[in-house]
């Protein structure tokens, strides 16, 4: 793999993966400095270690693996000062979210796949709203809709979404 399609592909996976992988490390390191620490350190670690990454795995659930051993380290240095957590509640909350991870990437996925499904007109009102800083209001300014016009829209998206999101998860389990 070039130098430049690799950096494309390790900036794509690690945008879609940081707020989640940074998720994990704050339920675990209280204290802001710290979390900020052990997550440079992971970026840092993931960056020189992605050649080792498998492409087809999940790239969140081996980031969330990199930043336990990240927030590992940041603990024992603070060994000095009292923590806030036990080693067995970090141990029990890295198995919890690691046990959760593929569940959550096959919805995401699913998701993504009946976002597509949907009506373009249908797409574009999603993408609106849940653009960042976007609101119902401002999103019902933009296109010269009732403020509840746009909430009944999005009720029924979101129904079609679940919908076929539980299907799509249905088919999959067979």
């Amino acid at each position: 793999m070039s130098d430049s399609l690799r950096t494309v592909q390790f900036v794509d996976l690690w945008t879609a993966a940081s707020r989640r992988v940074y998720s994990f490390i704050l339920s675990i390191l209280p204290h802001w400095a710290d979390a900020e620490e052990a997550f440079q350190e992971t970026s840092r670690v993931l960056w020189e270690k992605f050649d080792q990454f498998e492409p087809g795995t999940d790239f969140t659930a081996w980031a969330c693996r990199i930043a336990y051993y990240k927030v590992l380290e940041v603990r024992a240095r603070r060994r000095r000062g009292p923590l806030a957590f036990s080693d067995a509640f970090v141990e029990a909350v890295e198995e919890e979210l690691s046990a959760s991870a593929e569940p959550l990437s096959r919805r995401h996925a699913a998701m993504l796949g009946c976002i597509e499904k949907l009506k373009p007109r249908d797409r574009d009102l999603v993408r609106r709203r849940y653009r960042e800083s976007a609101t119902t209001r401002s999103v019902s300014a933009e296109l010269g809709r009732s403020v509840s016009a746009v909430y009944k829209a999005l009720n029924r998206i979101h129904e079609a979404l679940f919908d076929c999101i539980e299907r799509t998860l249905a088919r999959e389990g067979r």
